[in-house]
């Protein structure tokens, strides 16, 4: 054959060989027309294309001030992949032989400072975590969570010494013209470059409360997944980042070709929230409070201090303290807010009583009722006894002295219906509207449960039951002229950065309703002067500031008894001052003190309200109106 056909031979073979190809590609793709579906089509376009997360922050939470109480910080989690380590089939790793256990080791000995763990515990940890117990390769372990940023750079900076180490390692290999020797140090270069290919990070996000304990049962927690309680959960659509995501397409080796500018979602950040406390209001009561319950080894306290106009909660301290950043380590009944736990509020409840009365023209101030030296027993022919013997006695002097015949004799003169509508009239048997989760009704009976005990009971604090919150909500009202104000606990929102608007503005202004007239509010004001000055506060006075308050000392019902104990109770004191303008109002109960160191409101509670009174209104430059003294302790202070 010569060169010309041998030539044109060819030439129809490569021709017959391609346009065999070309019909091979066209039944394909008519096969693939007629037979591939949206769903094998989506899993080759997963195999090419990578969808990320962009993580986004969670808002934090602030309080008034602008003190960071709640915020989220990158954090970074150490994960091996012990079958690629170890590889004891010789199968996974880009080593082999005696270098897979060469760059184990190196990794053990690398990881244990950083780990505080010894080399040995390192390795052990990765051998036995190879496979899973139904023999499948292990290919993730953690080895650290949410390790900081000091953590992380100092894997990196001991990662790149590594490879550094690896490139004079393979500089030098060049160099050596012995081939035993050359062959050594190319190993020593790989196991240097390939030491820490088994290990690396995720990142993600830990919230932190650096405040500690301060707020912590108001703010309660947030995990990776949103709010698990307090302001966390109820804020949690405000808060909430809104991660966003980006595409890109991949090649064989899964490194990035192309990024997917349709596929790309920037996401968005929380909004940042402001609640109503004050840092230094919020520690002032959490201090006094925390004193007081330790000196009378109570159970448990809670302090709620209000802006009575405003309705704004300045602190609500709940005793024993919780780190929302301990959660784990936390037992449940301490993560509750007190501020919302109902209870029988014993005396400090006559003062919705008096004030109903005094409102409605049943008694005036110096209505006289006989308290029976201390015993009496009611219309249904049930006792009722004070701690003191008193005969005659004012309204005046029976909210003074506290006694309980004499508050028992102003409500069955005021009936069953007028005195159903005092309580629900100052909002008791009702959520008070706060924006935090847990805001009970209490328990007030319908009014057609209602009966003479009940009547009785009611008329100095008993058979009712209502919060913290509630009833320094109610005695608000005295001091801003007899409005029933939603408490507020929350303050400002950025709804975009740098677009901080008031909460009044989103939420509409909190609602107050005049319940009783300033008049009766001016009188209230100055009877409850007296619990101070000759009354069952007498001890807790203060040198600084005229203030007006009421003492309340509960016996604790026994659950499924159906009586109550002698020896367990609730102290509480309600205040508020100063008396000319008041500007704040607190509540403090304590839940179960040592009866042997004092069980009396006025004992365990007062001198712990009245600090918190004395501090914060100090602290908001509020002059002192008690006595040339106290103008004299100032001027020493300052």
């Amino acid at each position: 054959m010569n060169i010309q056909r041998r030539a044109q031979w060819i030439a129809t073979v490569m021709l017959l060989l391609t346009a065999m190809g070309l019909v091979g590609l066209l039944v394909r793709v008519v096969w693939i027309q007629r037979h591939i579906n949206d769903e094998t089509i989506r899993k080759i376009s997963a195999q090419n294309t990578a969808t990320e997360k962009i993580m986004r922050d969670r808002g934090d939470i602030k309080l008034s001030d602008g003190t960071t109480a709640a915020c989220s910080v990158r954090v970074y989690n150490l994960y091996a992949d012990p079958a690629y380590i170890v590889d004891p089939d010789n199968k996974l790793n880009a080593l082999h032989g005696e270098d897979i256990q060469k760059a184990r080791d190196l990794l053990a000995a690398a990881l244990a400072p950083l780990l505080k763990k010894d080399p040995g515990n390192v390795i052990q940890e990765l051998e036995s975590n190879v496979t899973y117990p139904s023999g499948r390769p292990r290919r993730f372990l953690w080895l650290a969570r949410e390790v900081d940023a000091d953590f992380k750079a100092k894997f990196d900076e001991l990662r790149a010494d590594l490879h550094k180490q690896a490139a004079a390692a393979l500089k030098d290999y060049r160099k050596i013209k012995d081939p035993h020797e050359r062959e050594q140090e190319k190993e020593k270069a790989g196991v240097l470059a390939h030491a820490l290919d088994g290990v690396n990070f995720v990142e993600s996000i830990k919230r932190v409360y650096p405040l500690k304990s301060l707020a912590g049962q108001i703010l309660g927690i947030a995990n990776n997944y949103g709010g698990v309680d307090g302001a966390e959960i109820q804020f949690n659509d405000l808060l909430q980042a809104r991660a966003g995501q980006i595409s890109s397409l991949k090649d064989a080796t899964r490194h990035t070709l192309l990024i997917n500018q349709r596929g790309y979602n920037d996401g968005e950040n929380g909004c940042d929230v402001w609640l109503t406390m004050d840092t230094v209001i919020q520690s002032i009561a959490e201090e006094e409070l925390a004193n007081a319950g330790e000196h009378f080894k109570a159970e448990s306290g809670v302090a709620v201090v209000m802006d009575p106009y405003s309705g704004r909660i300045l602190a609500m301290a709940t005793w024993p303290p919780y780190d929302p950043g301990q959660y784990q380590q936390t037992k449940p009944e301490l993560r509750r807010n007190r501020a919302f736990d109902p209870y029988e509020p014993g005396s400090i409840f006559k003062t919705v009583v008096a004030a109903w009365a005094i409102e409605k023209g049943v008694v005036t101030p110096a209505t006289v009722f006989d308290c029976h030296m201390g015993h009496w027993t009611d219309p249904t022919g049930r006792a009722v006894t004070d701690h003191g013997g008193y005969g005659a006695m004012s309204v005046e002097d029976i909210l003074v002295k506290s006694s309980n015949i004499g508050m028992a004799q102003v409500g069955w003169r005021m009936g069953i219906p007028m005195l159903y509508e005092a309580v629900s009239t100052f909002g008791f048997g009702a959520r008070t509207g706060v924006e935090l989760p847990g805001d009970e009704k209490g328990i007030v009976p319908a009014l057609a449960q209602w009966n003479k005990g009940t009547l009785t009971s009611a008329s100095f604090g008993y058979a009712v039951a209502a919060t913290p919150l509630q009833l320094v909500r109610g005695f608000c009202t005295f001091a801003n002229g007899g409005y029933l104000v939603t408490p507020r606990a929350i303050q400002a929102v950025e709804l975009s950065p740098g677009n901080v608007v008031p909460w009044d503005r989103e939420a509409g202004p909190a609602l107050a309703k005049q319940i009783i007239s300033a008049k009766t509010c001016t009188t209230m004001r100055n009877i409850l002067e007296g619990v101070y000055e000759r009354g069952t506060a007498k001890s807790a006075r203060s040198k600084l500031y005229r203030l007006y308050g009421k003492t309340g000392t509960a016996h604790l019902a026994i659950q499924g008894a159906g009586h109550y104990a002698g020896d367990q109770y609730n102290g509480s004191f309600l205040a508020a001052g100063p008396m000319t303008q008041p500007r704040l109002a607190v509540i403090v109960t304590l839940h179960k003190p040592d009866r042997s160191l004092g069980h009396f409101g006025g004992t365990v509670a007062a001198p712990a309200a009245t600090q918190i009174l004395e501090r914060a209104l100090l602290y908001l430059q509020v002059p002192p109106d008690q006595t040339e003294t106290g103008k004299d302790l100032i001027a020493g202070r300052n």
